[in-house]
């Protein structure tokens, strides 16, 4: 739900009809569904989508109330400003537009594709728009870039609420607002086996949704991923390689976590959590000291302390996305954008390799991918699993074997490479408030 003082602003910009004006990039489940809770917000619309299928794309704004006569697609920048100018909604299948957009606010990305979510961003960003993405793939593998060029052109890069890592960012803030020091922030998975493929698991996949995706929620490979971005944003680490990932109770939690950690301010997961039928599920364990704050705590049922569980059972993909939209556009704040690299997910043999291998990416059959501290992957030259599906290996590799550079050949013509060779860091600065 959107803030009280949040609603009053988007009111106002409809009243005054200066809507906030979105450019959604695709129309996947994600990205038809945002697309849909656009037109029930208040003071914003979704005025041009990109998508790989035109035809989908109109469908979608007509079933959302738009008159097909109000639809236009476009291919070509002078149709794309001359339907912006007449007030259509627009579709495009040239994303090369992206960089000629004007009269636009932000841009969203929901594709979760790295190459093509990279290259929108940098069009984006250099043409002076802010840029929101779904996309914890994008932004482990070269968020902290992106949040530099970003802030050279004085807009605003950011992960957006919704999906676990934006909403664990706005429970990680409230719990610091409390003045707790965070110890454990992480999120509640119910399976996990690092050998799953998309055969294996095309029984759990729903119409419209991704096998390749699906895989990578049940592999642990986006989940090392969001982790990643949580720790980059708030200069977290994971406690070990891969995290501890413990089967507990919600009770429990706290204790159970106490008892693993060698360290503090570190992402992590639990394995199932006896007692609560969520799998989307997040959680901070946050610490603050003092007699006071223990017996009033207590009093208020959080706990004897020091140490305190701040608990979410649910997330609300894009039902809750367009919280980030009034966040970087009216507040001038990303909800989640990296502060640096503290953490990186290295690509992990999923299979025995054989050299001359082309590797199909994340969530295939090829790699699954492992968290780590940045400093360590960087240390053992391991491959980021974010470049998987542009990499042929030259050697014959094991299963559960860690890939290397020297493992990998690469198309040189890469953007997210060429990215990761900048080496840009963001300036250093607190994330959204609440």
């Amino acid at each position: 739900m959107v803030g009280d003082h949040i609603h009053q602003l988007l009111v106002k910009r409809e009243k005054a009809d200066t809507l906030i004006n979105i450019a959604v990039l695709g129309t996947g489940w994600f990205g038809s569904g945002l697309i849909q809770e656009l037109f029930r917000y208040r003071g914003m619309e979704p005025r041009v989508v990109f998508t790989q299928d035109a035809e989908k794309a109109t469908d979608i704004l007509a079933d959302n109330g738009v008159s097909r006569s109000n639809i236009r697609a476009v291919r070509t920048p002078a149709e794309l400003r001359r339907g912006l100018d007449k007030g259509q909604y627009l579709v495009s299948e040239v994303s090369e537009l992206i960089a000629e957009l004007k009269g636009i606010d932000a841009v969203f990305d929901t594709t979760g594709n790295i190459l093509f979510g990279a290259q929108a961003a940098l069009d984006t960003l250099q043409n002076g728009r802010h840029f929101i993405t779904i996309s914890a793939e994008l932004d482990c593998a070269v968020g902290p870039e992106l949040a530099a060029i970003a802030a050279e052109n004085k807009v605003i890069y950011s992960v957006c609420d919704g999906d676990q890592p934006g909403c664990l960012a706005r429970v990680i803030h409230e719990a610091k607002s409390f003045g707790m020091e965070i110890i454990v922030a992480g999120n509640c998975k119910g399976f996990l086996d690092v050998h799953k493929t998309p055969e294996d698991i095309m029984p759990w996949v729903r119409p419209g949704q991704n096998p390749k995706m699906i895989t990578a929620f049940t592999d642990g490979t986006k989940q090392a991923m969001e982790l990643a971005t949580v720790a980059n944003a708030f200069g977290l680490k994971p406690d070990k390689r891969g995290m501890h990932g413990p089967k507990t109770s919600k009770s429990s939690l706290v204790q159970d976590f106490l008892k693993i950690i060698t360290q503090k301010g570190v992402v992590d997961y639990t394995l199932g959590i006896d007692g609560v039928d969520q799998g989307g599920g997040i959680f901070v364990i946050g610490k603050r000291e003092g007699d006071r704050i223990s017996e009033d705590m207590a009093y208020l049922k959080k706990g004897e302390g020091p140490y305190y569980l701040f608990f979410r059972d649910h997330h609300l993909c894009y039902f809750e996305a367009p919280r980030s939209i009034s966040d970087v556009v009216l507040l001038g704040v990303p909800t989640m954008a990296p502060i640096g690299r503290s953490a990186d997910v290295f690509a992990v043999a999923k299979r025995d390799l054989k050299a001359g291998e082309r590797l199909d990416g994340i969530g295939g059959y090829t790699v699954y991918g492992l968290i780590d501290a940045a400093e360590t992957v960087r240390a053992q030259n391991l491959f980021p699993v974010g470049l998987a599906e542009q990499a042929v290996v030259n050697t014959d590799i094991p299963q559960d074997v860690p890939l290397t550079w020297k493992m990998i050949d690469l198309a040189e013509d890469n953007v997210v490479l060429q990215l990761m060779r900048q080496g840009k860091q963001p300036p250093a600065k607190e994330n959204l408030k609440v």
